[in-house]
């Protein structure tokens, strides 16, 4: 019986601990082919609490014809003054340039319980943390952006 009293206890720990499954997630992909350009757009949000609490964005670029393939140092090179690579503080964006297939992906991870004011003013990011849109307004909106969300 002890033994049963102490199961339950610490099921109800981790329930109250771990949020009781109060964690959400809302996957936006938002595709697009224009100018010798193919864009794949994906962004995946976390929500606890009503509120956005990481965020994983994906953006991948790819050459789709000759002007573009024939100016692409010219693209890395505007793309990469745009991107800089960074680790800290719970943000995290990685670039890659792959010059044989013209593509270029970033990657960019905000874990909003970790990254600091500062280094989100830093990238710009300092609005998202201060958002209280519920996922649903979060949705509508990116819908309208012309993304597919789920």
């Amino acid at each position: 019986m002890k033994k049963l009293k102490l199961f339950t206890l610490a099921i109800i720990a981790i329930l109250v601990i771990t949020g009781c499954g109060s964690e959400k997630k809302l996957t936006c992909t938002n595709n697009k082919d224009s100018n010798g350009l193919k864009m794949d757009q994906e962004i995946v949000m976390k929500f606890k609490d009503k509120k956005v609490n990481y965020i994983q964005m994906t953006i991948d670029a790819k050459a789709t014809n000759d002007t573009i393939k024939n100016n692409w140092d010219m693209f890395a090179t505007q793309l990469e003054s745009q991107y800089k690579e960074t680790k800290e503080d719970g943000i995290n964006l990685t670039v890659k340039n792959d010059k044989k297939n013209y593509s270029y992906k970033i990657s960019l991870e905000v874990d909003l319980t970790k990254a600091s004011e500062a280094s989100l003013k830093k990238h710009s990011l300092d609005n998202i943390a201060n958002k209280n849109s519920s996922i649903e307004d979060v949705k509508k909106e990116a819908e309208k952006s012309g993304f597919t969300c789920k």
